[in-house]
């Protein structure tokens, strides 16, 4: 195994690009390292005993990458080590099981090789590194993953445009200068997103001193300027490698050191040709312009925005009764603020922290002010006078500064403080909903004791504004008014047009009061419904018993729709972000629930949405997460993950190679996600068990339908502190099914599996029983979240058409038989030319999709001869997945068309399907004749208990044909024509 680093060297020099030393650990030389440990000399570098040699890993990793053209060097790294040993990684401690002699850890100095790229050479390696690890006996050092992911920051940097020129002085006598190209990163955002990355830096990004008088000192870098190094040379080197051949063609004149400096700017050769007095006098005015775009602040203080309201509603609607003030505030310390009158009364030079943070304050408030008129006009009277510290507002101009100006004035640098009220929830109109017991009853009504699941509860729709209940007349005395701020019961609330517009319609459709039962009322506490007419639930009050049993499963009433999480790569659609609200409520209190969406809606990314709420909110996840789903859809999770997920660690547990044991238990607790199938579980069941996982989540969780299957009991014993199902389909068959899946969720919840089956399995499934129907619907639904591709709340925000690509793994005899093929038409490739060559090339292609299909389509068998049974499945695994989709939808009462571009593979589809399915199957291609063509297609569209399954090839099946009963449509292979 490799263990892949990257190591940040910045400039020596100021005129050096800066770059990256990629190096690696090889667990074999540590193995020989640790029986033969080498012989440290005092003062003197030794050279790592288990870096693999920069020969060897350029021809390990280097092949059709920009490592190929790299340099070899070799870096002096400050390391952690244990002996005479560096410590490795933790995969190499992992992969050789073996422990180190543990007696006090030390820094020592090893001289390091490894490749060496100029910074933008090495952008292009960083940004194409896979989520994950690379493939093959390849894995990433936490250094590597983490340039990789400050390498994000600079690539969404340069698309926002975020850099600006500079003209910077190259030797301490500012007799010669360079140009460069320097990030703008001074918003709020970019802060904290730059001080999580330099509170999450590996300790060995800072194994190295950043210049040569730090060499001597042993003075090793802060966390920061490791950041600020990697991203300036970054961006320097990207703007003058992309944009070379769309620079202007500038003629240089020896005299004009401006149009020299341009020029500069996009070659690789960054000094600027002029004498030193013309370059001072450039530097100066770029200096004050450099000003002008940062009129907001500096790197210590930026210009800071106060707004007071009013204790009293102002009585006439011109009244300038709020209060702006102007005033500094630190970067690093927001609690830091000097108001302007003290910037003009006291000054700062007696007070030694202000003097270090607000330098030369007068001028960086009158400037800060002049730019940020701009975008409050407001603002222009106070600057009549030579100490402006503040402006007083009318409520319209109030509204309009916090509403309009404050983000973009936020967006330039600017610091806006508002009133805290300010976008507060009980500043805006919202509903709210109180749930009590009918007619008063102190407990429910119940003969056996417990709960009735068809008990009544009072409820009551209220209009709430700032947290107070709104009677209606107090309501249009406030829109009576028509102001957008206004203030009740001594609170200031937002008024806007459409909250307006919301509440009124609120009060004309929809019902005050009435009675609903227990669950329709838990699902409002659970955030699974809505009000309507647009206005949000800002609470639910709960009253009486019905408060004891609802504490269980909320947060005393407050419905919460979470903003999706920051690190999530993609956006949510409302009804995912409301089901992963759903979950994550069920997530806080411990208790299991069921996402059963259906096929296309997006299960997938609304889990990840939750672990990632997790770790953002916490740091970390409370402990490892394992997702079990079937073997042919691991590789698609792990795809998933790293396109949706990328800040979750992930560890695959699959495959003869897997860790075991001790080392699979401690490889699993350093990740947050372990993804694994169903059978490695049921194999591997006494060691997963022992894990305290913090969350197990089941894929297809239809595969523990079997209550008493070995499978289904390994899963149930489970350690897990939260535990969620995914499933188009939590009932296929029979009942028990059901009673399988919430067992494992919420174990004891719908009482042991004979009770069960005597009260409700057997009543329904034998004699229809509607009532014992409902009661069961009524118990389950607060615990599954269900909804269709046809529901009102779900299609108007789906796009037209949804496509999902689903990543099959190769059955070893495809794997096998595909490297095979390979090998002998690349042999034979190399030894022709011409039209030839060109015709083995389009030959392999062929092959290879047919090998991908199933070996018996390369082997071109005769279908008739073929054995149908379960082997033959599992000799493909694109038959292997489509099994499992096509039980999904059939089970779902949905249509599917089925495109093969071979007619072979369609012959062998329509015999294997009807065997593995139990249903009837349609074959369409180019031989079928047309009467039988127009019988086929008239069946499908108008029959409904005609063939649910209808298999097309691409020439006979994809024009001229109307199949608009279908709504799911299979592409088994892709269309490709040479």
């Amino acid at each position: 195994m490799l263990i892949l680093h990257g190591h940040w060297q910045s400039p020596r020099r100021s005129t050096d690009p800066g770059g990256m030393l990629f190096w690696a650990e090889n667990s074999r030389l540590l193995t020989e390292a640790i029986g033969n440990p080498p012989i440290l000399r005092q003062g003197i570098p030794s050279a790592h005993p288990y870096a693999l040699p920069s020969r060897r890993l350029r021809e390990e990793i280097a092949a059709g990458t920009p490592l190929w053209d790299s340099e070899a060097q070799t870096a002096f790294l400050a390391l952690p080590t244990m002996g005479t040993l560096p410590v490795p990684s933790n995969q190499l401690l992992l992969e050789n099981e073996t422990a180190l002699d543990a007696r006090e850890l030390e820094l020592y100095h090893w001289s390091v090789p490894g490749l060496w790229l100029p910074a933008a050479k090495a952008f292009s390696v960083l940004i194409n590194l896979p989520e994950d690890s690379p493939a093959g006996n390849f894995r990433l050092g936490s250094d590597l993953r983490f340039w990789r992911t400050v390498s994000n920051l600079v690539l969404e940097t340069l698309a926002l445009q975020k850099i600006i020129p500079a003209l910077e002085p190259a030797d301490l006598m500012g007799q010669s200068f360079i140009a460069r190209w320097r990030p703008v990163l001074d918003g709020e955002s970019d802060a904290r997103r730059i001080r999580l990355l330099a509170e999450g830096m590996p300790s060995i990004c800072r194994a190295e001193p950043m210049d040569a008088e730090a060499v001597i000192r042993h003075n090793y870098p802060s966390t920061r300027k490791v950041i600020d190094s990697f991203t300036e040379c970054m961006i320097d080197g990207l703007m003058r490698t992309w944009t070379r051949s769309k620079t202007p063609k500038i003629m240089p004149g020896e005299d004009d050191p401006a149009l020299n400096w341009i020029v500069s700017l996009f070659h690789e050769d960054a000094g600027v040709k002029a004498s030193a007095a013309q370059l001072q006098a450039l530097e100066s005015g770029l200096r004050a312009w450099k000003r002008s775009l940062t009129a907001a602040g500096d790197a210590t203080s930026r210009v800071s925005f106060r707004l007071f309201s009013p204790d009293k509603e102002p009585k006439e609607a011109e009244e300038k009764s709020w209060r702006l003030e102007y005033g500094l505030q630190a970067r690093d310390d927001q609690s830091i603020r000097l108001d302007a009158q003290q910037v003009w009364e006291n000054g700062i030079s007696s007070i030694p922290e202000y003097a270090l943070r607000f330098r030369q304050p007068q001028e960086k408030i009158l400037t800060g002010l002049g730019y940020a008129a701009r975008l409050f006009s407001p603002i222009l009277p106070s600057l009549e006078v030579s100490k402006p510290i503040g402006v007083d507002l009318t409520t319209t101009d109030a509204y309009r500064f916090l509403r309009e100006a404050a983000p973009l004035m936020e967006e330039a640098g600017f610091t806006i403080n508002p009133p805290d009220w300010w976008d507060s929830k009980g500043a805006r109109l919202a509903v709210r909903l109180r749930l009590e017991p009918e007619n008063g009853d102190p407990k429910p009504r119940s003969v056996t004791g417990k709960m009735g699941l068809d008990q009544l509860v009072r409820f009551t729709w209220e209009l709430s504004l700032g947290g107070e209940r709104l009677s209606r007349e107090e309501f249009e005395q406030l829109a009576s008014l028509r102001s957008p701020l206004v203030q009740i019961r001594g609170q200031w609330v937002q008024l806007e047009k459409e909250q307006l517009e919301a509440a009124s319609k609120f009060w004309n459709k929809q019902q005050q009061t009435g009675s609903m039962n227990l669950v329709q009322a838990a699902l409002y506490s659970l955030g699974n419904e809505e009000a309507t007419e647009g206005l949000p639930v800002d609470e639910v009050i709960v009253d009486g018993w019905v408060r004891e049993w609802l504490s269980q499963l909320e947060d005393q009433g407050r419905l919460v729709l979470l903003d999706q999480p920051t690190g999530l790569q993609g956006t949510l659609r409302p009804y995912q972000r409301l089901g992963y609200s759903w979950l994550t409520f069920f997530r806080n209190y411990g208790m299991g629930a069921c996402l059963a969406d259906d096929m296309g809606l997006g299960k997938t990314i609304q889990a990840l949405s939750v672990l990632l709420k997790e770790k953002e909110t916490n740091g970390t996840l409370p402990g490892p997460v394992l997702l079990i789903c079937p073997t042919s859809v691991v590789t698609n999770w792990q795809r998933e993950v790293q396109k949706f997920a990328p800040s979750l660690t992930t560890m695959v547990h699959q495959g003869q190679g897997r860790l075991r044991g001790a080392a699979f238990t401690l490889e699993a607790k350093n990740v947050d996600l372990v993804l694994s199938s169903y059978a490695v579980v049921r194999q591997d069941a006494e060691t997963i068990q022992s894990i305290a996982w913090w969350s197990v989540i089941l894929d297809e969780a239809q595969n523990i339908k079997n209550s008493s299957a070995k499978q289904t009991q390994a899963i149930r014993k489970l350690n897990a502190a939260y535990r969620l199902a995914l499933t188009g389909t939590p009932v296929e068959n029979r009942l028990s099914e059901l009673w399988s899946i919430m067992q494992f969720l919420n174990p004891g919840y719908l009482g042991p599996m004979e009770t069960f089956r005597r009260y409700y399995a057997l009543p329904i499934e034998r004699f229809g029983d509607k009532e014992a129907a409902g009661k069961l619907k009524k118990l389950v639904s607060p615990f599954i979240l269900r909804r269709l591709k046809s529901d009102p709340a779900v299609i108007q925000d789906l796009p037209d058409k949804i496509e999902v690509k689903d990543f099959v793994k190769l059955s070893n005899e495809q794997a096998d038989l595909y490297k095979s093929v390979v090998d002998d038409v690349m042999a034979r490739v190399q030894a022709a030319s011409g039209i030839e060559r060109r015709g083995q090339i389009l030959s392999l292609l062929t092959q290879l999709k047919q090998i991908c299909n199933h070996p018996v389509q390369w082997e071109k068998k005769e279908t008739a001869a073929l054995a149908i049974d379960d082997s033959f499945t599992r000799r493909s695994g694109k038959l292997q997945r489509l099994l499992e989709l096509l039980e999904e939808i059939i089970s779902e009462g949905d249509r599917v068309l089925l495109f093969t571009q071979y007619a072979e593979m369609g012959k062998i589809l329509s015999t294997w399907l009807p065997k593995q399915l139990g249903v009837g199957v349609q074959f369409l291609y180019g031989a079928t004749p047309p009467e039988t063509r127009d019988q086929m297609v008239k069946r499908f569209q108008e029959d409904p208990h005609g063939p649910p399954i209808f298999i097309l090839s691409l020439k006979a099946g994809g024009i001229g044909l109307n199949l608009t009963r279908a709504n799911q449509v299979i592409h088994f292979d892709r269309w490709w024509n040479p």
